[in-house]
């Protein structure tokens, strides 16, 4: 399996893993803070707006992912790993649903939204879209397929307003390292939403 580019979260990653195995307990938590988000928006756009279904599978989910922590190889990032565990558990509890629903949709898309985050170049984001009403089950489902440092970078840069000046005080990064984070994260939410709305049949 080729190895994806890595994430700015990799070593963070690894390390993180590591404590797990050595029996760290604060390292669950650091494990639920840094992916718990992430894991329930990814969760509630392919279930649908079951709350407690959605919650109930989260934390199966990362029950599987402390279980088996020791399986993580890192030729993903730990994010991807822990949602291909989420994958598994929505196939075991599918509902039978009328049409194309959002979650059957996002696991056919989901190998070309690996090429896609693989290969980010600059591309301008069509801003306006993050807030459109319209399209918000759409874009949250896109949001919810991104690396979560991508997801974090453009919430606080289009729905926050926050400048890269804050977003650099906020993060420990420098301001030259968020600007290329954030075009990453652009480019990769750009590409991801055309697959989806393409695939759907268009934004509305």
């Amino acid at each position: 399996m080729r190895r994806l580019p890595p994430y700015p979260d990799d070593a963070e990653d690894r390390l993180l893993r590591e404590r797990l195995l050595a029996g760290d307990r604060a390292a669950a938590g650091t494990l639920l803070e840094r992916h718990l988000d992430a894991l329930y928006e990814f969760v509630h756009y392919r279930i649908g707006r079951d709350r407690d279904a959605t919650e109930d599978l989260v934390q199966d989910t990362f029950l599987v992912v402390l279980q088996r922590i020791g399986d993580f190889d890192g030729r993903s990032s730990l994010h991807t790993w822990i949602c291909g565990i989420a994958k598994n558990k929505i196939r075991e509890r599918r509902r039978v649903r009328r049409g194309i629903p959002l979650d059957d949709l996002l696991e056919e898309v989901d190998p070309e939204i690996e090429r896609i985050l693989a290969n980010v170049e600059r591309e301008p984001l069509p801003e306006a879209v993050l807030e459109s009403k319209e399209t918000s089950e759409l874009v949250g489902a896109v949001l919810s397929s991104l690396p979560p440092e991508y997801r974090r970078a453009l919430l606080a840069k289009y729905l926050e307003d926050l400048p890269v000046a804050e977003i650099a005080k906020r993060t420990g990064k420098g301001e030259k390292a968020v600007e290329s984070l954030l075009t990453r994260a652009r480019t990769a939410f750009a590409r991801v939403l055309a697959l989806l709305a393409g695939r759907r049949g268009g934004l509305a």
